[in-house]
């Protein structure tokens, strides 16, 4: 009695431990999967997904999921830079003609990641990256 309670248990908690993220969570903190997975999901504003399938990054405008390219497939995102320091990775893009985000992810915890977006001038250095208020 006491193996079956055990394995129900271990059983509901790791689904619904799964059931938190998509499947085939990268090293770099960007969940992945397929479309259908991504766009099944609802999740907080400016969170960054990559489709497997369409081989593409999708990212969450608080109300739905948008590809990161126009529908003529011109690149929306534009001047990707990375940085690096003792405790975070730092991937600075420009979204469109006037915003940019810059998202931010610990080196050592998956689950904490952070995100600044803003307007005018896309974020281009190391300090100014780090300097940044994230949410």
């Amino acid at each position: 009695m006491i193996t079956r309670i055990l394995i129900i248990f271990l059983f509901i908690t790791t689904y619904s431990l799964y059931s938190q993220v998509l499947p085939g969570e990268p090293v770099v903190g960007y969940p992945k999967g397929t479309t259908a997975q991504i766009t099944s999901i609802t999740t907080t504003e400016s969170v960054i997904a990559y489709s497997t399938d369409e081989k593409i990054f999708y990212y969450y405008d608080g109300t739905k999921w948008v590809k990161l390219f126009s529908e003529n497939s011109k690149v929306i995102v534009d001047n990707e830079l990375f940085f690096e320091d003792a405790n975070y990775y730092y991937v600075s893009v420009r979204i469109n003609s006037t915003d940019w985000m810059v998202s931010r992810f610990s080196r050592t915890n998956l689950n904490d990641e952070a995100f600044a977006m803003g307007s005018g001038t896309q974020p281009a250095d190391q300090a100014t990256v780090i300097g940044l208020t994230y949410s």
